[in-house]
């Protein structure tokens, strides 16, 4: 017995804050003599906040960061001018055949060919939102759009489909390639109104940026303005008015606030929240119909510019070279320029979405974007000023010469940018940035999808850049308004909320407030770190225990940083341990004690902290509270965290897992929790508890910190996500170590990756999973976890697989459960075979117990759940008819294999059966 534990009983209650240092038992090994070991006394400043720095934080980290930056920004960057230049040089194609004389049937099925491949590389980002939406909408629980908004989406969009047909197929072709890259940021007139509108209606009349909104509109419209001075033809006046216009309807959401709920604004916003929950239904329905607009609209072109039976004459007279040799013009350039404008557009989209997700907007989308504009210019304007005289025939003479004359420098600047009225563009460019301004203030959660980075569900092919600015969602006007019910569920009653306190609240929900603290809003991130142990080895125990103090160790760097050097960290989060221990006490003549576990947990604990920080330290002082299930052992970490070690006495409550994780889950949830927040309004009880995390773990885990903030990313970006696990490693020796691996490795790259895309994954496991606070708060979870087995079913399904019940229940109550890659952990399996299939005994009668569940109440699951369809269901059901079928498989092909390897024995096979198993 140590001294600690040979306290007094009155000191058994004193608090733990009494052992706020660890100053008795540190040595000074260079001077021999017990000093105190109080970290963030002893150092101050940088060296206090250096000795605690984060994983984060580290040299090589920072170094990698900056290269990840630097070639995001190269990469889109070139994405974006290869895009845009090669629509440009595929528009010049067609101009060049315009003015080529010769073979007019030739060159009219040449321009044919042209516009063609124009139409397809608008069609094939279309063709992949097509398959995308309609996979969700097959394998998800999609709604339809009112008739209303489905009408006025379906209007707007074929306005843009229009739009964008003309520029490509009429504009760009006849005012040059420079011209057309000026042009292609004039396309924000409706946005700009739209935007001025709702900021006056918001913020008033006199303010700064809503004179701004006003300038820009003008700017905008100046378009008009440049027409009057560029060109008398009617017709093109016409044809490049309508094509910018028409394409700017298309960017209408980004700039729609929908914080509003009256009036016009009010149906604004209400249209686009409606469209928002059925996007991927209606978006099914009018990819299809753009692309048939797309084509139409080529084939009018067609049409009225050249004989219908030239237009449509097949491709025979194409030969290797068209009209005359100035212009060299073969399928291969066709193909190739396809290839390299629509390859461009699709990277560039990855690595913008990257971009977002990974918060590196600034540099890895805004700038590159932006960029992309200005190098384009640069690009297509050096090209012209070359002299045709002095270049061969290659893809800059054929830019070149689209513009008719080739002058020096100083001389082209002077007929192009001053008499053509160029510099007009100037205003165009200026006020397309203001408008899509919101992009240079992003306020996103890590990881976030794809439907919350930007409106439309993919890019425009034709407009790279200038649509991804426009279509990126503004993340400082999105709102959600939900009235208590729907928002807290039925845990209201378990907090003791009053919701007549308030009836409605305003993006309490957004992962919004995750990220940024309001004044109502002073707690961070809470995980509860909560685990179960019985009879582990010391090896085990210190993997889990090491694992705990690294978490101890970032967390007091963050707070360090958070506190002292006024650091914001969006990831800052606070955590307490608490470890379960089964059958933790022995009798004796006098009276029950600990067994020897506990005191090697104790040991292994000492002995964590001296090898992880390289400390001395022979003993660590806790505190021991008797309690009702048997007692509590309390310790201060070295990073000033909390753990608690809770004995349970199997003579006063149940052991096993699953009811330890009752036991945590009500003393964490039930009382805890709630006796912190009971004072608080109603909106700030709810965001801690949106914030509040339970980290199941095993008594073996292992694991680092950043795999936990990958999974409270994942959590805080979608509200619906119950629980998320992440990947998990198996350690050991032997054999069945072996075979382990390459199970877990199928069973997480192929089951729960196919799950994922499917539906939704069935099962986070235990050893390492993250469950949100609500999500076991809501009805029919813990009420149901916490029921005694009285059937045969219910043992299998309750008792041999808790973690797959768990599961099951948060799903019928229609939260998701998400599975991370990222996040690693590892765990011991078992070694022995006799250890294995007791481990499997359990494990797969209750797998085969919930997917009977899952089949029988397929009804609830698919209306209750979005991420349930009846095919998924179906796919459930062919996989549980599989698996019992499996075993009988498998003897039967070794039979097989044994009566054809030994004749001579006799197996009683009354026919081949490997044979019809095989056909």
């Amino acid at each position: 017995m140590t001294a600690t534990e040979e306290k007094t009983k009155d000191d058994d209650f004193q608090s733990c804050e009494s052992f706020d240092t660890w100053g008795e038992f540190s040595i000074d090994e260079d001077e021999g003599v017990t000093t105190k070991w109080d970290a963030f006394e002893k150092l101050d400043g940088l060296k206090q906040y250096t000795k605690y720095k984060t994983e984060d934080n580290n040299l090589p980290t920072r170094i990698l960061k900056l290269c990840v930056c630097i070639l995001t920004f190269l990469l889109l960057t070139t994405c974006a001018v290869v895009s845009k230049t090669g629509l440009i040089y595929m528009t010049t194609q067609i101009r060049t055949l315009l003015d080529t004389p010769g073979n007019d049937v030739v060159g009219a099925s040449a321009i044919w060919y042209w516009i063609l491949w124009l139409c397809v590389s608008d069609c094939v980002p279309l063709l992949i939102s097509l398959y995308r939406c309609f996979m969700i909408v097959l394998f998800r629980k999609t709604k339809w759009p009112s008739k209303s908004v489905f009408l006025s989406v379906a209007l707007i969009e074929t306005a843009h489909s229009v739009g964008l047909s003309i520029f490509v197929f009429q504009v760009l072709p006849n005012v040059g390639p420079l011209m057309g890259v000026l042009l292609m940021t004039a396309v924000a007139l409706v946005p700009s109104i739209i935007l001025t509108l709702f900021r006056a209606q918001r913020d008033g009349l006199r303010t700064g940026k809503t004179v701004i909104d006003v300038l820009a509109i003008g700017m905008q419209g100046s378009i008009f303005v440049w027409l009057y001075f560029y060109t008398a033809n009617t017709e093109m006046i016409i044809w490049i008015s309508a094509s910018l216009v028409l394409i700017s309807f298309g960017f209408w959401e980004s700039v729609s606030d929908e914080r509003f709920t009256t009036g016009v604004f009010g149906t604004i916003s209400r249209a686009k929240q409606n469209l928002n929950s059925a996007r991927y239904r209606t978006y099914t329905i009018l990819n299809i119909w753009k692309i048939c607009v797309s084509f139409g609209v080529m084939v009018y072109f067609g049409v009225t510019k050249y004989n219908l039976a030239i237009f449509f004459k097949p491709l025979s007279g194409l030969n290797n070279n068209v009209a005359d040799e100035s212009s060299t013009i073969s399928h291969r350039d066709v193909y190739w320029s396809f290839f390299l404008q629509t390859i461009s557009s699709f990277v560039g989209y990855i690595v913008a979405v990257f971009a977002v997700r990974t918060q590196i907007q600034i540099v890895g989308f805004t700038l590159p974007l932006v960029t992309s504009h200005l190098v384009s210019i640069v690009a297509v304007f050096l090209m012209s000023c070359l002299n045709t005289e002095d270049i061969s025939h290659n893809f800059i003479h054929r830019i070149a010469v689209a513009g008719n004359e080739c002058h020096p420098v100083g001389q082209f600047i002077g007929t192009f940018f001053i008499s053509n009225y160029a510099w007009f563009s100037v205003f165009w460019f200026v006020s397309f940035l203001w408008i899509a301004g919101h992009i240079w203030f992003p306020n996103i959660e890590k990881l976030a999808k794809s439907s919350r980075i930007f409106c439309r569900p993919f890019y425009c092919n034709l407009l790279f850049a200038e649509s991804l600015m426009l279509n990126r969602i503004n993340d400082h006007i999105l709102t959600d308004k939900f009235t208590a019910e729907e928002v807290m569920g039925s845990y209201l009653s378990l907090l003791s909320i009053d919701i007549n306190k308030s009836q409605s609240f305003h993006d309490i929900s957004s992962p919004l407030c995750d990220n940024h603290v309001t004044k109502g809003d002073k707690k961070p991130t809470k995980i509860f770190l909560c685990a179960t142990m019985w009879h582990e080895n010391e090896n085990e125990m210190l993997n889990l225990l090491k694992s705990i103090l690294r978490l101890d160790k970032d967390q007091s760097a963050r707070r360090l940083a958070k506190t002292y050097f006024g650091k914001i960290d969006t990831d800052y989060y606070e955590f307490e341990a608490h470890i379960l221990f089964d059958d933790a006490f022995e009798p004796t003549p006098e009276g029950d004690v600990i067994n020897e576990f506990v005191v090697f947990f104790m040991d292994s604990l000492v002995k964590a902290i001296r090898n992880l920080n390289g400390v001395p330290v022979t003993e660590l002082p806790f505190v021991k509270i008797p309690t009702p299930h048997g007692g509590r052992l309390e310790w201060t970490l070295p990073g000033d965290n909390r753990l608690t070690l809770h004995l349970k006495n199997k003579l006063f409550v149940r052991h096993r897992k699953r009811w330890s994780q009752v036991m945590y889950m009500y003393y964490l949830l039930a009382w805890k929790l709630k006796n912190e927040i009971q004072h608080d309004t109603p909106e700030h009880q709810h965001s801690i508890v949106q914030k509040t995390f339970i980290l199941a773990l095993d008594g073996d885990s292992n694991f680092r910190p950043r795999a936990v903030l990958q999974l409270v990313d994942l959590m805080k970006r979608d509200k619906k996500v119950g629980a998320a696990c992440g990947r998990i490693h198996p350690i050991g020796t032997g054999p069945m170590v072996w075979y382990q691996k390459f199970e877990y490795a199928t069973g997480h790259w192929f089951q729960k990756a196919a799950e994922h895309v499917f539906g939704c994954v069935l099962c986070s496991p235990g050893c390492f999973s993250l469950f949100r606070a609500n999500a076991i708060m809501s009805p029919n979870v813990m009420s149901k976890y916490t029921v005694n087995a009285t059937t045969p079913k219910e043992y299998l399904q309750c008792d041999q697989g808790e973690d797959r019940w768990l599961c099951t229940l948060m799903l019928k109550q229609g939260f998701r459960i998400e599975y991370c890659a990222a996040s690693d952990a590892k765990t011991y399996s078992p070694e022995s075979l006799h250890e294995f299939f007791n481990q499997r005994r359990r494990w797969m009668p209750s797998t085969i117990a919930n997917n009977f569940d899952l089949i029988m109440d397929g009804k609830l699951f698919v209306a209750q759940n979005e991420t349930f369809s009846w095919l998924y269901i179906a796919y459930q059901s062919a996989l549980f008819c599989i698996s019992l079928i499996a075993p009988s498989i498998v003897i039967l092909l070794l039979t097989g294999a044994c009566a054809s390897a030994v004749p001579a024995v006799s197996y009683r096979l009354p026919f081949d059966y490997t044979k019809l198993i095989i056909y």
